[in-house]
């Protein structure tokens, strides 16, 4: 067997692993009967509503997902110290009513790029060892935010390094902290072709991500988290969020905050 053809044998083996294995040992429905899987924001904030789900509950669903999951697709770099605590101020917020418990993030786990900075236990390095331990000296523009609305920060996500700008031969959705970050989005029966048949399509081929906010999307599109925030300078939102079957929005540049995000160009940046 040529080295070509080995490549695409353990490819294939490790489909048949995730295809096989994750649902197994994923339940994604609670006792109360309410399936996290796939749920969107308005779906948590109505079973946070009719106390189906805890802010607690959906952070550890997502800590095991990752647990679980992120060896083989590397789609979140590092996560949260915090998190469980965020999570249990937001339960004990909605139960008091206290202000700012009804808004349309409050108590949500959200992912944001290594690029975004966060003033916090988690580190913001663009996926470079070179910014390893280095202190911000506060939150992003757009994680201000999401704080005041009551979001939880549940980590970072991985990114093609330096958001795809340490070499134009670099992979997509590589960074030397986090690795290859791979999935989602193409034809199953592109490999099956190398064994003379065909198969139905499959969004778990553990192929290119696309990126550079490759773990961004990988994240959502595998349910490790709720919603992720990427960046974009050319095509680093929308490519991804195509390529492993999500919903991207790439805001007009300049209507969303780029207060302390690493900078490619102060042209075409925009946080979405």
């Amino acid at each position: 067997m040529d080295s070509a053809l080995a490549s695409y044998f353990f490819q294939f083996l490790s489909i048949i692993l995730v295809l096989v294995t994750f649902p197994s040992v994923l339940p994604t429905t609670l006792a109360s009967g309410f399936s996290i899987k796939e749920a969107t924001v308005q779906d948590l904030q109505l079973a946070f509503k009719r106390n189906q789900l805890t802010s607690r509950q959906l952070v550890e669903f997502y800590l095991n997902q990752i647990k679980i999951q992120n060896p083989i697709l590397k789609g979140v770099l590092e996560v949260n110290p915090d998190a469980l605590a965020q999570a249990d101020r937001a339960d004990r917020e909605r139960k008091t009513k206290a202000p700012g418990s009804l808004s349309g993030l409050h108590g949500i786990p959200i992912l944001v790029k290594d690029n975004i900075a966060t003033k916090d236990k988690l580190n913001t390095t663009a996926g470079s060892f070179a910014l390893l331990g280095s202190v911000v000296p506060r939150d992003a523009g757009v994680v201000t935010k999401l704080r005041k609305a009551g979001a939880i920060i549940l980590g970072k996500a991985t990114l093609s390094e330096w958001s795809h700008q340490r070499s134009s031969n670099a992979p997509s959705g590589w960074n030397a902290r986090g690795g290859q970050g791979k999935v989602n989005c193409y034809f199953f029966s592109s490999y099956l072709i190398h064994w003379g048949a065909t198969g139905p399509e499959n969004p778990y081929t553990l192929d290119d991500p696309c990126g550079s906010s490759s773990g961004s999307a990988i994240s959502v599109a595998a349910n490790l988290v709720t919603v992720s925030l990427g960046t974009e300078t050319d095509g680093s939102i929308l490519c991804p969020s195509s390529t492993n079957s999500v919903v991207g929005i790439k805001p007009t540049v300049g209507l969303t905050s780029r207060a302390g995000v690493v900078p490619i160009s102060p042209r075409q940046d925009s946080v979405g």
